[in-house]
């Protein structure tokens, strides 16, 4: 009897270990159930980094809203940020279809780089044609296959199914980036209880990614709603932190 139990025991363990350590693969196109999350509107974030006892540091403002151009639907994401330090000065905008983040069309423009627009297709990001003065108008990248935009990340992460232990792997590119377009895991490691600065607390999910070894960041979202809190992350000497200031 007792080893049919220990049999039975050993059985149920590996059972549930198998469940918990599943990886799901969202692909672009892939219908995001969550997608209500989105958090419509304008939001402010504080964005900082520290190394060497240097401390840089930028106020951006992210809004989003749902677009009608020429009959079709689409999510546009303005983010523009402003700081002392003109290399964290600057602003873009983005449209991706709405209900599954596919990347249509981004332009963004800093002090250091100017203009640069970029097209997604199915195959291939390129060089926005329409875009005057675009300093990436010569641009072109193969795909294998479509690939989300790292620059709305935060907008993004919100929309996957968070719970104790989740697991997704998602394609992710900087537009422009020299590194290529690559599959990076999100796993939703624990929750939180949060003070926040104006005495609220906030229930929150942790979701934690090392981007392929060599970041290591965890971000904090409600478990009401999945909106984005902060960000806390390690490169090499480097501190980056993103904060949501709330009223």
């Amino acid at each position: 009897m007792k080893l049919i139990k220990t049999i039975t025991l050993l059985f149920i363990l590996t059972i549930s270990s198998l469940h918990a350590q599943k990886v799901d693969t969202i692909r672009v196109g892939h219908r995001f159930k969550q997608f209500k999350n989105l958090e419509m509107g304008t939001v402010t974030d504080l964005v900082y980094n520290e190394a060497n006892g240097r401390l840089n540091a930028s106020i951006k403002t992210r809004t989003t809203e749902m677009v009608n151009i020429n009959g079709k639907e689409y999510v546009r994401i303005r983010h523009e940020w402003n700081s002392p330090n003109q290399q964290w000065v600057g602003h873009f905008e983005y449209f991706c279809e709405p209900y599954t983040m596919k990347p249509v069309q981004h332009i963004r423009y800093t002090k250091t780089q100017g203009k640069e627009a970029f097209s997604f297709e199915a195959n291939q990001v390129t060089g926005l044609d329409s875009a005057l003065d675009n300093k990436q108008a010569d641009f072109e990248l193969a795909l294998t296959e479509g690939t989300y935009n790292w620059e709305v990340d935060l907008e993004t992460y919100s929309l996957i199914p968070m719970s104790e232990g989740k697991k997704v792997v998602m394609n992710f590119y900087h537009p422009g980036g020299q590194t290529p377009p690559d599959f990076y895991t999100l796993e939703v490691e624990g929750s939180e209880k949060l003070k926040l600065a104006n005495g609220k607390t906030m229930d929150c999910w942790i979701i934690y990614t090392d981007y392929r070894g060599t970041q290591p960041t965890r971000f904090w979202y409600t478990k009401r709603g999945q909106n984005f809190v902060k960000m806390e992350s390690q490169y090499n000497q480097m501190k980056i932190r993103k904060v949501r200031l709330y009223e």
